[in-house]
């Protein structure tokens, strides 16, 4: 079933990009454990959001969408999964892979992490909002995907779409 596959295969991409941030956060915090006292002052929190915005979440898109226009993703590669242009059912060009990235990746991992600041800042209303947002997008491409189509929002605005080999 291509439901079940497209989200397993998201689960690994997902996974493989988690395994290097998990490794670098792991040793953040042997490090802060071995030498507790800050090197310098502590960046402001809006400086940190942004540089994890910049620094993480628009680089990782750009590799899955590096990944998908030549070839797909790990997942999808395991799965036997293609994505392609809807019009040409060729490889997608790196703009539609990535605009398809950022949409599908970016969006609600950003709204997200945002939630999550907004949270540990006693900002419960704009926390919501936030978390809510990401839900939704999550919520919107699952439904997509799962009502038969198969095309999700980042699909269509891409031009993409999502076959079995």
């Amino acid at each position: 079933m291509l439901t079940a596959r497209r989200g397993l295969a998201t689960a690994i991409d997902y996974a493989t990009l988690a395994a290097p941030l998990a490794l670098l956060a792991g040793l953040a915090v042997a490090r802060r454990r071995r030498s507790p006292a800050p090197i310098g002052p502590a960046p402001s929190p809006a400086k940190v959001r942004l540089l994890v915005a910049v620094g993480l979440t628009i680089p990782l898109s750009g590799l899955l969408a590096a990944a998908e226009a030549t070839g797909g993703s790990p997942g999808k590669r395991i799965l036997g999964l293609t994505l392609s242009d809807d019009k040409t059912a060729e490889r997608p060009t790196f703009s539609q892979a990535l605009t398809r990235s950022l949409l599908k990746t970016a969006l609600p991992w950003e709204l997200g992490h945002q939630a999550v600041w907004e949270f540990r800042a006693d900002n419960t209303s704009r926390g919501a909002v936030l978390a809510t947002g990401a839900y939704a997008a999550l919520g919107w491409q699952a439904w997509s995907i799962a009502r038969g189509g198969g095309r999700t929002y980042p699909d269509r605005v891409a031009g993409t779409r999502v076959t079995q080999d």
